[in-house]
């Protein structure tokens, strides 16, 4: 399953690459966390480092869409927990991952462009998409990326990009517990495990801002 996100990724990349002023490169630096059977509500809870890369096509000031490989780690232990059931069980876990996506970006204001009036250096945004994580050690996962942001036109060609997003995974065995206690036979879709990132994106636009304004760009002002 893992080919076919990548195909997706690629044919993005290779039919948008030489797009002039739409195409962006850019290095994605932060943190990432685990949240499930083990923890179930403790944003970045052990947290890990996470880094990757990450490639924009800008169909205008307005929309995006974006894909991106980040690795990191995703680990839990029970003894962290409070409750005497967690300190009990004593599970743990601590694996790699490989997190593959495709997201739309949707600018809440028209983002930065040079020579075009009424737009800003900073806007808030939000994504969302498909994608797939691979774990080192448990079952691989189609997920759904959801996320919200703020990016800042650096001056020239640099944008910057503050992000939390998440991963709705189709698997509740990131963590080696699937389901231990069968709480959740009928609602399964509420038992998976999510995987969130949390950092800061920085991209460089591969051509010059040369082309004529478009009409989208002429409505949204």
């Amino acid at each position: 399953m893992y080919k076919l996100i990548f195909g997706i990724l690629f044919f993005v990349v290779s039919n948008s690459a030489f797009s002039q002023t739409k195409a962006e490169l850019g290095f994605f630096g932060g943190v990432s966390y685990y949240m499930g059977d083990i923890n179930p509500t403790n944003h970045f809870y052990s947290s890990s480092v996470a880094i990757g890369g990450i490639y924009r096509y800008n169909f205008n000031s307005r929309y995006s869409l974006r894909a991106s490989m980040i690795f990191s780690g995703l680990s839990g232990e029970d003894l962290d927990a409070k409750n005497y059931y967690q300190q009990n069980r004593g599970a743990s876990f601590d694996t790699d991952v490989v997190d593959l996506s495709l997201q739309a970006e949707f600018n809440f204001q028209p983002f930065w462009a040079p020579g075009k009036t009424k737009t800003k250096r900073l806007v808030p945004y939000v994504t969302a998409g498909i994608g797939y994580i691979a774990p080192s050690s448990t079952e691989s996962s189609f997920t759904i990326p959801m996320g919200a942001g703020f990016k800042y036109n650096l001056g020239g060609r640099w944008t910057a990009a503050l992000e939390w997003s998440f991963r709705k995974t189709f698997t509740d065995d990131l963590d080696h517990l699937d389901d231990p206690n069968n709480f959740n036979e009928s609602n399964l879709m509420h038992n998976n495990d999510w995987a969130s990132f949390f950092g800061i994106m920085l991209s460089y636009k591969l051509f010059p801002d040369n082309e004529a304004c478009h009409s989208y760009d002429r409505f949204v002002k």
